[in-house]
């Protein structure tokens, strides 16, 4: 063998390798808005200097391996297979480009096909190759132990579709003059003062896009439910629905929004997740079948990369056992202390919970008390802590550390509110102007009270 002829097919499927990455980055480039613009223009040039390239590429396989009859050909192979389409494609788009009529656009569209372009890198790697044939074999096989779910699925799609047919048949129906709730009051114009200018608009009796009037309509607005976009706008529709024929009223049915946070619940949540796990489980499952072969059992791999990986956890302890610092430290430590400071967290988790737009005054004024009090035992909880710790041990911890972050936050935007409401002018009546629970406020009129 004369020398070099080992290294030319590596040379030339890596000259391959770059015509293809330069055709993906022209494809990127492309301005999809303006197709007339001095930039697509150059880069339809240079795409005909890729598309030339390729169709070499493909014809001198051709010849080299032959078409069909024989194994080895052209033809038995799907990544050729797949080059060809692309290519073919290309080319019948580029015989087409200067003609016009609806249906040469259709036959100038197999363009698109340019996209699967980078999919041509898969072949020239053989790792790349084999990696994504495992994957694809990986989701052809878990997609077979899908159909059982998707069995459910279904079932569960038209069990929905029905229950919302006999909640919302008939009621998403609306007048585009809102004051009118009635098909046979939606007549004449209307004032439309949206736009700069009043004009008289004529009354229309219409429906919404998405409806439930029958369950083919039902499966496709609860699929487009399911995407997660466009819901908010048919839960409004769902939640402001009245009667059968009527117009809408806002929040006329607030409750019939838990059917579709049930919804969400069973079908973006459960059955998503089901499909995932399944993906997950093929997965491991193929790979075992790949280390069966090895010496060592599952649980025993599984064993020894724990013993590598394991570290050893650390806890600080006081040496002198009779100083405060121990007693500290094992105050902070015992389960009662850690029990009392979870109920802590779920009752001001619970006050957090109870404000509420317009609240009394005097409503507000407790739950500032609480809060204030709640964060006074937090930040007792993180003194005690750095006490019984030290300062450095403490930090260790990434959860000392956010609850140290916790508190400050809590103590600084209750000093904060405070300076905001004491910057308020206020008439003098003997209570110093620290104090947290001066009712100096703009809800309370400046009197003896203040």
């Amino acid at each position: 063998m004369r020398s070099g002829e080992g290294t030319r097919p590596a040379q030339r499927w890596m000259v391959i390798l770059v015509v293809i990455a330069l055709s993906s980055i022209a494809l990127a480039a492309e301005d999809p808005v303006r197709t007339d613009s001095p930039r697509n223009n150059v880069l339809k040039y240079m795409d005909y200097i890729f598309t030339g390239v390729f169709t070499f590429e493909m014809v001198i396989k051709m010849i080299d391996l032959g078409l069909l009859l024989h194994p080895g050909a052209y033809f038995r192979d799907l990544w050729n297979i797949l080059d060809f389409i692309v290519v073919s494609g290309a080319l019948v788009a580029f015989a087409f480009s200067g003609s016009k009529g609806k249906d040469i656009n259709t036959i100038k569209s197999l363009r698109v096909l340019r996209v699967l372009r980078p999919l041509k890198t898969i072949k020239r790697l053989p790792k790349l190759k084999v990696r994504a044939w495992s994957r694809f074999d990986c989701v052809v096989t878990s997609l077979r132990n899908v159909l059982n779910i998707l069995v459910v699925y279904v079932l569960f799609m038209l069990i929905f579709a029905v229950i919302a047919v006999q909640l919302f048949k008939g009621k998403f129906f609306y007048c585009t003059d809102e004051s009118k709730g009635l098909e046979r009051d939606c007549r004449g114009q209307y004032l439309d003062y949206e736009k700069e200018e009043v004009e008289a608009q004529p009354r229309q009796w219409k429906k919404y896009d998405f409806h439930y009037d029958n369950v083919l309509w039902a499966l496709l607005t609860l699929f487009t439910v399911s995407t997660g976009e466009g819901w908010p706008m048919v839960l409004k529709h769902s939640v402001d629905a009245t009667y059968e024929e009527q117009g809408p009223s806002p929040g006329y049915r607030m409750e019939l929004s838990i059917f579709y946070v049930v919804y969400f619940v069973v079908f973006p949540f459960f059955f998503v997740n089901i499909f995932v796990a399944l993906i997950i489980i093929t997965f491991q499952e193929q790979g075992d079948k790949v280390m069966s072969e090895c010496s060592l059992e599952k649980n025993e791999r599984a064993c020894i990369d724990f013993a590598i990986s394991a570290k050893p956890l650390t806890r600080y302890m006081p040496q002198d056992k009779q100083s405060f610092q121990y007693k500290t430290w094992t105050f902070v430590v015992s389960p009662p202390f850690e029990y009392f400071i979870m109920a802590m967290i779920a009752l001001n988790t619970v006050v957090l919970m109870m404000k509420f737009y317009d609240a009394p005054y005097e409503y507000e004024l407790m739950l500032k008390c609480l809060n204030i009090v709640f964060t006074s035992m937090f930040s007792m909880e993180c003194v005690l802590k750095i006490i019984a710790f030290g300062v450095l041990n403490y930090f260790r911890d990434a959860w000392n550390v956010f609850d140290f972050v916790t508190v400050l936050g809590s103590i600084t935007d209750i000093l904060v509110t405070e300076i905001a409401v004491s910057s308020i002018s206020c008439p003098s009546s003997g209570v110093p102007d620290w104090f947290p629970f001066r009712r100096c406020s703009l809800r309370v009129p400046p009197g003896p009270e203040c």
